[in-house]
């Protein structure tokens, strides 16, 4: 039977060991060295149905824990992290609290956050009580450490808003981001996880750019919205495909590159601050080095998770002959398999919603979310009133992350990610209490604030992993992304917990206390993932057993290797029938050129 030239070049490209040994081109049937003029459509069939019935686990297993092509993709995804960190707080830096004084006569007035005049209603000055300073008669508003270069604020004339207008730059990014994000990553889930990341990266780089252009606030604020949303994407989306991209093994290791892209794009922003006093010039420097978007554009390889579950074939054998070249090792797939292929699944927000025990592992893992980010970002922001120098009080809310990064390694190692969660969950509740406790000694009080954010930033990069892991591949984009609403939530809260006055001031650290055990609680609630295989759909959540451990298959391949010999894979060879014959001259895919 013939076959087109087309379908004739693309099977001539793959390889495949036949039963005596000898190399062969898959399409091209060779026996006893001699050369077949026609194409056997059965062999066509077999390799289509090879590929379709890989596990993906296992896949990205077959190139070791830490196979250098995986690695790489991992790098280059958790680099991403570096512009969303810059991008949040260099909002801290471009404007900083204003020194406003209200003077009428020489004589200095007293007056609110919003400039309104707060004087002795029966004084001599009473008229001018609950008057705006610089309004009402002769008197002036002096702001004496900024000017409208060197301050959004002060340009933007919103020196005297109130603070929930003046903080509403970071709140659009992060309001935008809820807005987008689910959406964005029910197209990742269906049309892949790399022109998501690499399109949203480019729009949130030019939004920036743009943004440090703005003629007015309100120009300002949609293109803030525009970056938030786009940046939420490519962080949300490149978590979850990082942990597509490499082993559960090697899953660990992605809280290195994490933290130390996130802590450096924080010191990136110290570093622009420090270049130059003019706001618009901090944006700007700021935020160029996202041109590193353009560059994914041509690096980065799609999920090969994704790849097998919506049986992209074509795009997987590209992707298997780059991690080839680059890893120098040709698996044999053949012990990569699984019982029946994966039927290519769309499944919507309808699916996720008619599973109950998935809607429990979004709302567990949305609070945890919520606290942890409440937390984190409240201390970050907080952080420019530790000290009279902010730049070296942000410096050290910046440092104490990287040993805190550093120490997530062996943990993942040795720890199982849910134990990890809960006890950093409870050391997170005694720190916050401890802050109670302390509240006026500044050093035990600054002491137990960074300890809080020591526990917080442990949990921020081994919990979107262990969250990762529980949500199948089919959903796994927008379980994340519904996840994100409430952190998005807690970044939200965080700026503003520094304006509000209660009383006793220690209660909102008390409150927020009591949220991290709740989420301590939750967490003790949930499934460790450590070990285990990624589900694929909505409906695997319901069979454990198609969740089995990976270290079998780790196990069972090692020791396999070691036992075989040439002999026995001969002997074996021979005594084969027909159809093992075929299986395992498709269970090494290599191509045209490979030697």
């Amino acid at each position: 039977m013939s076959i087109s030239r087309r379908s004739y070049e693309h099977f001539d490209s793959m390889k495949s060991e036949n039963a005596d040994g000898k190399t062969e081109k898959v399409g091209i049937i060779w026996k006893n060295g001699s050369k077949y003029t026609g194409i056997q459509t059965e062999d066509v069939v077999d390799s289509e149905r090879h590929l379709k019935k890989l596990d993906p686990d296992k896949f990205v297993q077959s190139y070791g824990n830490y196979g250098k092509y995986q690695i790489l993709t991992y790098i280059l995804v958790q680099t991403l992290n570096f512009f969303y960190s810059s991008s949040i707080y260099v909002m801290s830096y471009v404007q900083l609290g204003l020194d406003k004084t209200c003077v009428l006569n020489n004589e200095t007035l007293p007056m609110s956050q919003t400039c309104e005049i707060d004087t002795d209603p029966k004084g001599k000055l009473g008229k001018l009580n609950g008057g705006y300073c610089g309004i009402v008669n002769e008197t002036e508003l002096l702001i004496t450490n900024h000017n409208a270069q060197t301050n959004l604020l002060v340009e933007f004339d919103l020196s005297c808003s109130h603070w929930f207008l003046q903080e509403f730059g970071l709140t659009i990014f992060t309001i935008a981001a809820i807005i987008a994000v689910p959406f964005m990553s029910m197209l990742a889930d269906r049309y892949g996880r790399k022109p998501v990341i690499v399109s949203t990266a480019i729009l949130a780089f030019l939004g920036n750019l743009a943004a440090s252009f703005s003629p007015n606030f309100g120009v300002f604020l949609v293109l803030r919205a525009l970056v938030g949303a786009c940046s939420d994407t490519y962080l949300s989306v490149g978590s979850v495909a990082t942990c597509e991209y490499i082993s559960e093994k090697a899953r660990a290791w992605i809280t290195v590159v994490y933290n130390v892209a996130w802590t450096l794009g924080m010191i990136w922003t110290l570093m622009v601050t420090l270049m130059t006093d003019d706001w618009r010039w901090r944006y700007f420097i700021a935020g160029f080095p996202g041109v590193y978007a353009f560059f994914l554009w041509y690096f980065l390889p799609e999920s090969p998770h994704w790849l097998i579950v919506k049986n992209r074939t074509e795009r997987l054998k590209k992707y298997i002959k780059t991690a080839n070249r680059i890893n120098k090792k040709t698996p044999d797939f053949s012990e990569c398999q699984q019982s029946a292929h994966h039927e290519e699944k769309h499944e919507s927000f309808k699916a996720m919603m008619g599973s109950k025990k998935l809607i429990w592992i979004l709302f567990a893992n949305g609070f945890i979310e919520m606290v942890i980010s409440l937390v984190y970002f409240a201390i970050s922001f907080l952080s420019v009133e530790l000290g009279d120098d902010h730049i070296q009080a942000f410096l050290y809310s910046s440092l104490v992350e990287i040993p805190a990064g550093l120490a997530v390694l062996p943990l993942m190692i040795f720890m199982g990610r849910k134990t990890i969660v809960i006890w950093c969950l409870v050391f997170q509740t005694l720190a916050l209490i401890g802050v109670t406790v302390f509240l006026d000694v500044y050093s035990l009080k600054l002491g137990m604030m960074l300890i809080a954010k020591v526990m917080s930033t442990i949990i921020y990069s081994v919990h979107p992993i262990w969250a990762n892991e529980q949500f199948p591949t089919s959903v796994r984009s927008l379980c994340f992304s519904l996840m994100n609403i409430p952190q998005s939530m807690g970044i939200i809260m965080s700026p503003y917990l520094k304006h509000i006055a209660l009383s006793p001031n220690w209660l909102p650290f008390v409150v927020i206390a009591l949220f991290s055990f709740i989420s301590a609680t939750l967490a003790f609630m949930l499934n460790e993932t450590k070990n285990t295989k990624l589900p694929t759909d909505v409906e695997s959540l319901s069979n454990p057993g198609e969740a089995a451990d990976l270290s079998a298959y780790r196990n069972s391949s090692s020791s396999t290797s070691s036992l075989k010999s040439p002999k026995n894979k001969s002997k074996k060879k021979k005594t084969s029938s027909n159809e093992n014959i075929s299986t395992k001259s498709l269970g090494t895919v290599t191509f045209s050129g490979e030697q």
